[in-house]
């Protein structure tokens, strides 16, 4: 069965309310509106926060580590498809899906 993997950090504004900067992370909403659109490939989906589970991300999945050691939560959502990161940063639920299904038929 393919698992898709989804690495989301909390929304967050940098430059604090009421700035016209961009936002970083993603919202509650949105992480679920990624699940759904991914689920409908026929995929495992799950979730994680960067910042809840930094310790073990680092030891469980290293190039997400990496990733975020030097982009910072920026570079999310990261997207792992059967332990192969395949997308970083997706703006949309709907292109997170077609990198997934491109993906598969490979």
């Amino acid at each position: 069965m393919n698992i898709v993997k989804i690495f989301a950090a909390t929304l967050q504004f940098p430059c604090g309310p009421r700035t016209t900067c961009c936002s970083v992370g993603q919202s509650p909403e949105m992480v679920d509106a990624f699940v759904s659109s991914i689920k409908t490939l026929g995929v495992i989906v799950k979730t994680y926060s960067v910042e809840d589970e930094r310790t073990e991300l680092f030891s469980n999945y290293p190039d997400v580590g990496e990733m975020l050691k030097e982009f910072g939560p920026g570079i999310t959502p990261i997207l792992i498809f059967n332990d192969e990161v395949v997308a970083m940063g997706v703006s949309t639920p709907e292109l997170a899906a077609e990198v997934i299904k491109e993906k598969m038929l490979t």
